[in-house]
C-alpha cells in the first residue's frame, strides 16, 4: 500500500513539473511591471461630450489582459430649446441635449518583456438619445392625397450603436502611472428611432454612423496590485 502511494505520489509529481516549468518561463518573460490592475482616462473625450473610464486586469503570467471601457455622453441647454441656444460637436452637427453611455470590452497583449508594445481588439455597444431643434419635412392626407411640408419643431433621434476594433498601441508606465498612445480600424453599425430625424452619421466620429472607422486616441492612468 505504501508503495502503490509512493508511485502516485511520484507520477504525479513528475507530471506537473512540466506545467510548473512552463508557468515560471512565462512569469519570467513577462514580469509584473508594476501592478495586476490598471485604470485609465481618455482625455480626448473631452471634446466630443463625452468621457471614458478603462479598467483593466491582468491575466495570470501572461503578457494579456481583459479591458473594460465604460462611457458616458452629456450635454443640455438650461433654457427652452430654440434654433439658437445650441451645443455643436467637433463634427459640425447641432443639438439641445444629449444623453448617452457605452460599454467596450477588449483583449489586450502585449509583445515584449517590458509590455510596452501591444496589439488589443474587442466588441463594444453605445446608445444615444439626442434632443434638438430644426426644420423637417411632415406629410399629411387631405381629401385622399397625400401632401408634403416643412416644419419648425423639436424632434428625437435615439441611437443603437455596435462595433468591432483592433488595435495597435504603445504604452509606458514609469512607476505606478501609465500613459498609452494607439491607432486601429473598426467597424460601426447604427440603428436610429427615428427616419424623420437627422441621422447623425456625417463624420466617423458622430453618433450615429455606419461603416468602417480609423481610430486613434491617448490614454493616461494608473497601476496598482490591489
Amino acid at each position: 500500500m505504501n508503495r502503490l502511494l509512493f508511485t502516485l505520489f511520484a507520477l504525479l509529481t513528475v507530471s506537473t513539473l512540466p506545467a510548473q516549468t512552463r508557468e515560471q518561463t512565462i512569469a519570467e518573460e513577462f514580469p509584473d511591471q508594476a501592478g495586476k490592475y490598471a485604470v485609465a482616462v481618455y482625455p480626448l473625450h473631452l471634446f466630443n461630450n463625452g468621457l471614458r473610464l478603462d479598467f483593466e486586469m491582468k491575466i495570470k503570467n501572461t503578457p494579456a489582459w481583459i479591458q473594460i471601457g465604460a462611457s458616458g455622453y452629456f450635454g443640455t441647454m438650461p433654457s427652452a430649446y430654440n434654433e439658437y441656444n445650441k451645443w455643436s460637436t467637433i463634427y459640425g452637427e447641432e443639438f439641445n441635449h444629449l444623453l448617452g453611455a457605452g460599454l467596450e470590452l477588449n483583449y489586450k497583449r502585449f509583445f515584449n518583456q517590458k509590455e510596452t508594445w501591444y496589439y488589443a481588439g474587442g466588441c463594444s455597444y453605445s446608445r444615444y438619445n439626442v434632443d434638438y431643434v430644426d426644420r423637417y419635412w411632415y406629410s399629411y392626407i387631405e381629401d385622399g392625397m397625400e401632401y408634403r411640408t416643412t416644419k419648425f419643431g423639436s424632434l428625437n433621434q435615439k441611437i443603437d450603436k455596435f462595433g468591432i476594433s483592433a488595435y495597435l498601441g504603445h504604452q509606458k508606465s514609469k512607476h505606478a502611472f501609465l500613459s498609452d498612445i494607439f491607432v486601429g480600424l473598426g467597424y460601426r453599425y447604427s440603428l436610429k428611432s427615428n427616419r424623420i430625424a437627422k441621422s447623425f452619421d456625417d463624420s466617423m466620429l458622430a453618433w450615429g454612423y455606419k461603416g468602417v472607422v480609423f481610430i486613434t486616441g491617448v490614454r493616461i492612468g494608473v497601476k496598482f496590485k490591489q
